[in-house]
C-alpha cells in the first residue's frame, strides 16, 4: 500500500519541474493528401523514433519519419488480412509488432511494422473489445463488455490466442433506466515489465496486478473531489442529451462531486501520469499528477494537451487547430 497525501512528495534531488517544447506538428493543412490526417485516434513510436498514427476514418495507420516526412500507410478499408473496418486503438508491442483493435470485426490483427501481415485473432463472442495491449511475455490485455444479468466492463488478461487466462477487474456499466452522467469508467495500462496498472474513475486509487493475476501494489493519493454544482449538471446535461434533455423514462443520477480521476497514462519507465478532475485549468493546458516507479507522488504538472502517448522523452499528443483540423505533435520533454 503506497499512501501519498495531497501535494507531491518527491524523495531529495530529484527533477520534478517538467517542461515542454513543441518540434513537430502532423497533418497540417497543404501536406500531401496521403499525410494528411481525418481522423487520428491513436499515435505511438517505434525505437527509431518513427511515428505511427491510427487514422480511425480512413481505416488506415500512417507512418512518419522522426523529422515528419511521410514514409507510407499501412491497412485499408475492408474484411481481410491486414484490413480493418472501424479500428479504435493499436500498440507497437514489446516483440515490435503492430496490434490493431477493430471491434467493428471482433478482431485483433498483428501487423510487421513494414505493414506486412502477421495474424488475425479473433475476439469471439466478446462485445466492444475497445483496447487491446501486449505484454512482453506475449499475453494479451484487454477490456471488454459483458451483457448479461450484471452488465459490466471486464479487464481480462488473455494468452495469444487471445483465449482468457484470468479476469484482473468487473465494474458494472450504465443502465438506461438508471443513468449516472459520470458513471465509473475503468482505465489500465502496462508496465514495461508487464503488470497491469488498473483503476476506475470514481477512486483515486491504483491498482498494479502481476502475470499471475495477484495485486502486488496498491497506490493511493488523498483527494479533495470537485463539487457538482447546478450549473455543472446544466452543462453535462447539454453536453450529453442537448436542449432536449433526457427521455421521459430515463431516471437520472447526479453525484455530489466529480469524479477524481478523468484518465491515465504510463510512460516508458513506468511512471504514472493521472488527470485528474480539476474544473480551474491553466489555460489550455492540461493538469497531470505525476508517480514514480514506487508509486510515489512526485510532482504536479501541466501538459500542453491530453498525453497519448510518452515515450523516449517525447510527449505525443492529438489537437484540433482554430480550423477544425486534427494534428498529432510531438514535443520535447525536460525535467529540472
Amino acid at each position: 500500500m503506497v499512501y501519498n497525501p495531497r501535494n507531491p512528495a518527491p524523495p531529495s534531488g530529484l527533477k520534478t519541474t517538467l517542461s515542454t517544447t513543441e518540434d513537430l506538428v502532423l497533418g497540417v493543412k497543404g501536406s500531401s493528401e496521403e499525410a494528411m490526417l481525418a481522423m487520428p485516434v491513436a499515435v505511438d513510436a517505434d525505437d527509431s523514433g518513427n511515428i505511427y498514427v491510427l487514422d480511425r476514418k480512413a481505416a488506415q495507420i500512417k507512418v512518419f519519419d522522426p523529422q515528419g516526412q511521410f514514409i507510407r500507410s499501412l491497412g485499408r478499408h475492408g474484411q481481410g488480412p491486414g484490413e480493418f473496418q472501424s479500428p479504435v486503438y493499436f500498440q507497437i508491442t514489446p516483440q515490435q509488432n503492430i496490434m490493431v483493435t477493430d471491434p467493428a470485426l471482433r478482431r485483433v490483427s498483428l501487423l510487421g511494422l513494414d505493414g506486412q501481415f502477421v495474424r488475425n485473432l479473433s475476439a469471439g463472442k466478446m462485445w466492444m473489445l475497445m483496447q487491446a495491449k501486449m505484454d512482453t511475455g506475449g499475453n494479451i490485455v484487454g477490456s471488454h463488455t459483458v451483457m448479461d444479468q450484471e452488465p459490466r466492463t471486464e479487464l481480462v488478461r488473455f494468452n495469444a490466442e487471445l483465449e482468457p487466462l484470468h479476469t484482473i477487474a468487473g465494474i458494472p456499466i450504465a443502465r438506461n433506466e438508471v443513468f449516472n452522467p459520470y458513471f465509473p469508467r475503468l482505465n489500465f495500462d502496462l508496465t514495461p515489465e508487464g503488470d497491469v496498472v488498473w483503476g476506475i474513475t470514481t477512486e483515486y486509487e491504483f491498482k498494479v496486478v502481476n502475470r499471475e493475476g495477484k495485486t502486488v501494489r496498491r497506490i493511493i493519493k488523498k483527494n479533495d473531489p470537485e463539487i457538482l454544482t447546478q450549473q455543472d449538471r446544466d452543462k453535462r446535461a447539454k453536453e450529453l442529451w442537448g436542449d432536449q434533455g433526457p427521455s421521459a423514462d430515463m431516471k437520472v443520477e447526479w453525484p455530489q462531486h466529480f469524479p477524481p480521476v478523468q484518465d491515465f497514462i504510463l510512460d516508458d519507465r513506468g511512471w504514472l501520469f493521472v488527470r485528474p478532475f480539476v474544473k480551474e485549468q491553466k489555460g489550455k493546458d492540461v493538469l497531470y499528477d505525476v508517480f514514480d516507479t514506487e508509486g510515489r507522488y512526485v510532482a504536479r504538472v501541466f501538459l500542453p494537451a491530453v498525453a497519448r502517448r510518452i515515450k523516449a522523452g517525447k510527449l505525443y499528443t492529438i489537437e484540433e487547430d482554430a480550423e477544425g483540423l486534427l494534428h498529432v505533435k510531438r514535443y520535447t520533454m525536460e525535467w529540472k
